[in-house]
């Protein structure tokens, strides 16, 4: 090719031609060299395409790929049966920080991925965070199995002072009550246990009849302080186990406060004879610098024991009668008035006692 054209340079210069101070042959000589290297150039070029032209694209790293990288999908599911899919829960791989949720079915994908060495993370509101290692080199499937936190629906933490005829000395308590619940259902509850981190106290609640409830009433031979009084202030902490390991604490808890003065009742009182239609009680007013309320409960007395008969709540704190409706049994009774604040802390009243006769 080199050879064609220096014979046609030579040949166009023996034939030079001259206008208007051009040579025309010359320049006819340079069009034509241009021309030749152009149509050399695309020659190779449609020879390159032509010998590429079915050359495999299956491989991950080669940008014409059109399904380029490997996949990894799964599942995110509860732990325990009945099995349940967990959705919005978020899958992330390291090293890369993909991220992406769970759909409403619990299903996740990542596309495009790399081969190599990755480690995956599942984490979901209200359920321990899971990981994997995976190793890519296929597309992968990987599914993951949380087990739910337990948790704290309600919390109660609070004193009840007891006035009584006997023994003489009023007696106090501390009432803890916890309501607590699990995504894998109440039955994963394995215990609740409290601390008070001041006095290196660490023990458990008890199992109370109605579901998901823990409680412990506990008096000052229970604690390691001389008065309920000295809990003030001093922070209470809670703690959920489940049957997976998985523990939960709650934020600090504190005392409010103890309720010092107690009603004192006037009628009926001293097993005193109530009429057949109708009783009516009598207390001395109850003075304190906030918000209360009353409640009178009534026990009827059977061989020395007292047997429940029913409850008068939510009496407004200002009252001081109240009468009702006699429909008791002839019997012997007594009668006691609570008061209580807006914290559940109370204080009753010593009892009283009164009889109904046919």
């Amino acid at each position: 090719m080199k050879q064609g054209i220096l014979s046609i340079r030579v040949f166009l210069k023996k034939r030079s031609c001259f206008w208007g101070g051009v040579n025309i042959f010359e320049w006819q000589n340079k069009v034509i060299y241009s021309l030749l290297k152009y149509l050399s150039a695309l020659f190779l070029l449609l020879f390159a395409a032509g010998c590429l032209e079915d050359v495999p694209h299956d491989n991950p790293l080669d940008p014409q790929n059109s399904n380029r990288g490997y996949t990894l999908s799964g599942t995110v599911n509860t732990l325990y049966a009945p099995v349940q899919t967990i959705s919005n829960a978020i899958i992330t791989l390291e090293p890369g920080n993909e991220k992406v949720f769970s759909r409403s079915d619990g299903s996740f994908l990542l596309e495009n991925l790399l081969p190599g060495d990755y480690t995956v993370y599942c984490t979901a509101d209200g359920y321990t965070r899971d990981s994997l290692q995976v190793t890519l080199n296929a597309n992968h499937v990987v599914n993951f199995f949380l087990d739910g936190l337990p948790y704290f629906e309600t919390i109660s933490l609070t004193t009840q002072h007891l006035s009584q005829f006997f023994p003489v000395e009023d007696l106090y308590y501390l009432q803890i009550e916890a309501r607590v619940n699990d995504p894998d259902g109440i039955a994963d509850i394995n215990s609740v246990f409290f601390d008070i981190p001041e006095y290196n106290v660490h023990d458990t609640l008890f199992v109370s009849l109605e579901a998901g409830t823990f409680s412990r009433r506990l008096s000052i031979d229970d604690l390691p302080v001389n008065t309920i009084q000295s809990l003030i202030g001093r922070a209470f902490i809670l703690s959920v186990l489940d049957d997976a390991g998985k523990t939960v604490k709650s934020g600090k808890r504190y005392l409010t406060r103890v309720i010092e003065e107690t009603p004192v009742l006037n009628q009926p009182v001293n097993l005193q004879t109530v009429p057949v239609d109708s009783i009516r009680f009598i207390w001395q007013k109850v003075r304190l610098p906030y918000w209360f309320n009353l409640k009178i409960e009534i026990f009827q007395i059977n061989q020395g024991l007292l047997s429940p008969v029913t409850t008068i709540p939510d009496i407004p704190g200002a009252t001081q009668t109240l009468t009702i409706s006699n429909t008791l049994p002839a019997a012997n009774y007594v009668w006691i008035l609570k008061v209580t604040d807006e914290f559940g802390n109370s204080s009753s009243s010593r009892e009283g006692t009164f009889q109904v006769t046919n």
